[in-house]
């Protein structure tokens, strides 16, 4: 069963339609790619639907107010003292890439202009020890 999200109700209005204006902002090729630091590939035992449900017992949640990176099948995270987020990627091919950010709630301008976009390597080895190939 998928979490309800953090947000404070009164971020409804931006649930609503940013994402519907991140999707046509990437439509017209501002965002492309994908954003930084690999930390590993998903094991061939493991399916996507096993990641996302594991990471969702770890308190993560769908990541709405999020760029899509080329490849993306999944975009999760995890709210961390009210201000700042651990956010993971899975790819089709089976990559993983993530890192520690400000949250959209917890500072807007900063979670835009990345002002804290931080690796976390072994936050995320030792969260995904038995996901990683």
């Amino acid at each position: 069963m998928a979490k309800k999200h953090t947000y404070h109700k009164a971020w409804t209005p931006v649930y609503k339609t940013y994402p519907k204006l991140l999707r046509i902002i990437e439509k017209i090729g501002l965002h492309r790619g994908r954003q930084e630091y690999h930390i590993g590939f998903l094991r061939e035992e493991s399916t996507p639907e096993d990641f996302k449900s594991y990471l969702e017992n770890q308190d993560f949640e769908q990541a709405l107010l999020a760029w899509k990176d080329t490849g993306e099948v999944l975009s999760m995270r995890k709210v961390h003292n009210h201000k700042f987020q651990y956010h993971i990627r899975l790819f089709i091919d089976n990559e993983i890439r993530g890192h520690y950010e400000y949250s959209s709630e917890g500072n807007p301008v900063g979670h835009v202009m990345e002002t804290v976009f931080n690796p976390e390597i072994p936050f995320f080895n030792e969260l995904l020890v038995d996901y990683l190939a």
